[in-house]
């Protein structure tokens, strides 16, 4: 089983949905409570990487996997309504960041990132 871990947050990737190359880039995953989620790898530069992990509905999921949504959208209509930001600077973990949805497109790079 492959566990993603931020600072906060652990997930068990369940299925990658997207690959760049070898490098996954969209999965979704399960957090111990059995929420469903969706990580999107946001940047990716050097020793810099940075992934948005959303709570998302099956549905949501599934859409994404089939490819009848992007990732972006699934990402920017959290179930929740906020995204947890996960980054590795310099390649040492950083603590988490939670931004809302609306927040998203004007304080992150989901606008311009590898896969979306």
């Amino acid at each position: 089983m492959l566990r993603f871990c931020g600072f906060g947050l652990e997930l068990f990737i369940d299925e990658v949905l997207e690959r760049d190359h070898d490098d996954p880039v969209v999965c979704s995953a399960t957090d111990f409570t059995g929420q469903r989620w969706l990580i999107v790898e946001a940047e990716r530069k050097d020793k810099d990487l940075s992934w948005l992990c959303a709570p998302a509905s099956t549905r949501a999921v599934d859409l994404v996997a089939a490819g009848l949504t992007s990732a972006a959208d699934a990402v920017r209509h959290s179930t929740t309504g906020w995204v947890e930001v996960v980054s590795v600077i310099d390649g040492h973990s950083v603590p988490d960041r939670r931004l809302s949805c609306s927040d998203l497109s004007a304080k992150h790079p989901l606008a311009t990132p590898l896969s979306l």
